[in-house]
């Protein structure tokens, strides 16, 4: 940082040995200025919210007042482009917190070149370093006081000192306020129309990285396919599933997750079926969750499912008889099984989420009507799952 403000202060000389200097070096003091200056530029920002965040907790006058911005310094080897910039910010925070009790109001004469003669001798200077042409120009606009505001570098802060001045020809101060941030700490970045103290806005901010809380209510509609069997002589369509539970987050990083939902299956003259789902996810995508790209988890879980109806009959490990299906229809098939399955969800900003995952059911390894989409020996995997969730 104390590199950078030295090629800053250099940078006029610099400039003008162009000639006998590198390339090199006068890019490299170009590219120091320019970074120091964005990052002043979000400094004054913050020291000018913070500034107006305090008037309208406490405005400088009791009535809404007329102001002359009488000047704007910044440090050094910034110019007029700073200037303007904070200019800018600084009108729109008055102008949207009506609460500071503070007009600003036009002053021409306030920046005009004016000549004044006497007996010591004769002085040109802008109308806001005269003190009588401030007093004429304060009538004329309607205002009685002169706002100052001056920017300074001071080692690794920048300081802001306010001054409202009551324009009469000794220029008395009648507000003061010097107010300093450190440039090694990040701005604050406050809403113009929404300031907040600083503990409000850093608070802020912990709630969005932080999340409403450690728990979620996911509800999710699912699809499981089955991939049926070569020698059977009939196919399992897919189940359609609406899952309703609760998600705790083990950290405030949400680096892990166990959730816990449960869900209901249903098709006209088929089947009807409800599920318990119980699932512990861990974070791939970095250690703490990310505002700005979506999530990957990849999770581990186990289902009990249990089916009525006579689509329950094709997860049954025996091929139906007639006497099965005769007896279907004075009464109603019934099954129930556990299922294990491994799967990833990419979520974005923990409110949408997709997931995939597969599935085996060991009850079912050696069912007549099931294939297998994947055979690894010691189990079969039949289940192929698709998920899209919203979290609340």
């Amino acid at each position: 940082m104390r590199r950078a403000l030295w090629l800053v202060l250099v940078s006029t000389a610099a400039h003008a040995a162009t000639v006998e200097a590198p390339d090199a070096f006068a890019q490299e003091v170009e590219d120091a200025r320019n970074e120091i200056a964005a990052q002043l530029q979000l400094h004054a920002y913050d020291l000018l919210d913070e500034l107006v965040f305090r008037w309208t907790q406490e405005p400088p006058f009791e009535n809404e007042s007329p102001l002359v911005l009488a000047d704007v310094t910044v440090p050094v080897g910034f110019g007029s482009g700073l200037q303007a910039l904070i200019e800018n910010h600084f009108v729109s925070l008055l102008v949207k917190n009506p609460r500071a009790k503070l007009q600003l109001v036009h002053c021409p004469q306030c920046m005009a070149m004016v000549v004044h003669s006497g007996a010591k001798g004769t002085v040109v200077a802008r109308g806001v370093d005269e003190p009588e042409t401030l007093a004429k120009a304060g009538v004329a606009s309607g205002s009685r006081h002169a706002l100052f505001l001056d920017f300074e570098a001071e080692g690794a802060a920048l300081v802001l000192r306010v001054r409202i001045t009551s324009l009469e020809p000794n220029l008395p101060i009648v507000y003061a306020r010097t107010i300093s941030t450190t440039t090694a700490s990040p701005s604050l970045l406050r809403s113009e129309d929404k300031l907040k103290s600083a503990a409000e806005a850093r608070k802020e901010y912990l709630d969005l990285l932080e999340g409403k809380g450690l728990l979620l209510v996911p509800i999710s509609f699912a699809v499981r396919t089955y991939q049926p069997n070569p020698n059977a002589f009939v196919a399992t369509a897919p189940l359609l599933w609406l899952n309703v539970g609760i998600e705790a987050a083990l950290s405030q990083a949400r680096a892990w997750t166990a959730s816990f939902s449960a869900g209901i299956t249903w098709a006209p003259e088929s089947h009807v079926g409800w599920s318990l789902t119980g699932r512990v996810g861990r974070l791939l995508t970095g250690n703490t969750v990310s505002l700005t790209h979506p999530d990957v988890y990849a999770y581990v879980g186990g289902s009990v499912i249990s089916m009525y109806g006579t689509g329950a009959l094709a997860f049954r490990n025996n091929i139906p008889t007639p006497e099965d299906l005769k007896a279907s229809t004075g009464t109603t098939p019934n099954v129930i099984f556990g299922t294990l399955h491994f799967g990833l969800m990419a979520r974005l900003k923990n409110r949408i989420a997709v997931s995939a995952y597969i599935e085996t059911a060991p009850a079912l390894n050696g069912s007549p009507v099931l294939g297998n989409f994947i055979d690894l020996g010691f189990t079969k995997l039949q289940t192929l799952g698709f998920e899209v969730l919203f979290c609340f």
